[in-house]
């Protein structure tokens, strides 16, 4: 069993997204860190170009969960606890994201018992549709989680993990609607959020701020300020003047001729992602290069 993981789930669709990501993870902690896809519809050659990466990655189908995953939300709740006999520590990224900076300081909280999780805006505050969830529920604030980049220890957090992938073919946005429960929320993150507030887990969440962790919804300007032989940039988030920790490129998706367009609105934003896309390995599969 591995201390620590990091996991993300895709479809075939996702694949310049999930080459950025795994290169940003390489250029930043190497090989020292193992990695779990969980995909679908990927071709033969696909899925030959995954395992030829130098990161290794382990490669799950996502029939291997627990429950039937309609899509990729109801996918994405069910893979901490696929992870459960695996991993202790589990990093779950969304497939269009990049690291900016290393993750040992998220690592470290997870062991140390913490929910690590970004915020996404202000506070939530549950009304009577969430009473489904528990009597409690309703009246309910704290601030919204963005399980874009999450990590938590999954053994520590067994019944947060068990519940949200119970829950992913009970939720409200499921193509079925979710019967007979219908449990609201915004998606896979919606669900998360209303969880741990149901199990009394806020206080155990370590919140990260929202616009160096996603810049999504606010999105910032960034500039490169050093790029480092390795692959490593360090990148600057000119709107708050601090070092971005990563980059989260939700609504278009960076890859896309309308993600050019649109995240190259925002200085260095579209390079970033372009340099860890774009990145290959030499012959002895040790080191990034400029494609």
């Amino acid at each position: 069993m591995f201390n620590q993981v990091f996991a993300t789930a895709c479809d075939a669709a996702y694949t310049p997204g999930l080459l950025g990501a795994l290169n940003s993870i390489h250029a930043h902690h190497g090989n020292r860190i193992p990695v779990f896809i969980y995909e679908r519809d990927f071709s033969a050659a696909g899925l030959a170009r995954l395992k030829a990466h130098p990161l290794a990655p382990s490669i799950f189908p996502l029939d291997c969960l627990p429950h039937s995953a309609p899509g990729l939300w109801e996918a994405k709740q069910q893979v901490m606890a696929h992870c459960l006999g695996r991993a202790r520590c589990v990093f779950l990224l969304d497939a269009d994201i990049v690291l900016t900076s290393g993750m040992d300081d998220v690592f470290a909280l997870a062991a140390a018992g913490k929910i690590v999780v970004g915020r996404d805006g202000g506070r939530i505050c549950y009304d009577e549709t969430h009473r489904v969830y528990g009597g409690g529920l309703p009246g309910t604030r704290h601030y919204y989680m963005n399980t874009g980049a999450l990590c938590l220890d999954v053994q520590r957090h067994w019944d947060l993990v068990g519940l949200w992938a119970f829950t992913a073919n009970y939720g409200a946005y499921s193509p079925h609607g979710g019967f007979p429960l219908h449990l609201p929320g915004h998606g896979d993150q919606g669900i998360f959020n209303a969880l741990v507030a149901r199990l009394g887990k806020v206080e155990d969440c370590h919140f990260l701020p929202h616009r160096l962790w996603h810049d999504c919804g606010r999105e910032c300007h960034m500039k490169i300020t050093e790029e480092h032989d390795d692959g490593r940039l360090t990148v600057l988030n000119v709107d708050v003047g601090q070092p971005q920790r990563l980059l989260h490129s939700t609504g278009p998706k960076w890859w896309t001729p309308e993600g050019e367009a649109y995240h190259g609105r925002y200085g260095d934003k579209l390079r970033v992602y372009q340099h860890f896309g774009a990145m290959r390995f030499d012959g002895k599969n040790a080191a990034l290069s400029p494609a």
